[in-house]
This record gives structure tokens, sequence and C-alpha cells, in this order.
């Protein structure tokens, strides 16, 4: 095989390395800011405005289940029929 071939494809392995490393760094970085910057604030708002957003503590606490009974009344045909 031709010596400068193998040279270059040497160096591009190299370099193809190299830059996957660098790209994992600023991934990491770039991840990093992004959730401090943006899910980390929405997620103390909702700590701090909403504490319970499932109503999951409204329940009776005796019951082994949180889901709660279906009332026959409170439902109706037409409210099945539209989408929102």
């Amino acid at each position: 095989m031709n010596p400068v071939l193998t040279l270059l494809k040497t160096i591009w392995r190299g370099w193809k390395r190299g830059v996957h490393g660098i790209n994992s760094a600023i991934s990491f970085v770039l991840m990093t800011v992004v959730y401090l910057t943006a899910l980390a604030p929405v997620a103390v708002l909702f700590k701090l405005f909403r504490p319970d957003p499932t109503d999951r503590g409204l329940g009776d606490p005796d019951l082994d289940s949180f889901w709660q009974a279906l009332r026959i009344e409170d439902q109706d045909v037409r409210r099945s029929q539209r989408m929102w």
C-alpha cells in the first residue's frame, strides 16, 4: 500500500478521535448549561407554586390506591364526542 495513503489514514483516524473527545466535552458543557438555565428554574417554579400537580395527596389516605372512583353522573355523551 502507498505509504502516503497510510500516513493520511493514520492522521485522519487521530483527527477523528481527537474531535470526538472535544465534541463529547462540548456537548456535556452545553447540556449542563441548558439544564441549569431552562429546566431547573421550571422545576423550582413547579415546586413552589404547584406542590402536587397530579392531585395524589387529596384522596383518602386509607385507600390502597390513588385512583379516584368514576362518578357516572358527571359523564355526558356530548363530552365524549368532543375531542377537547
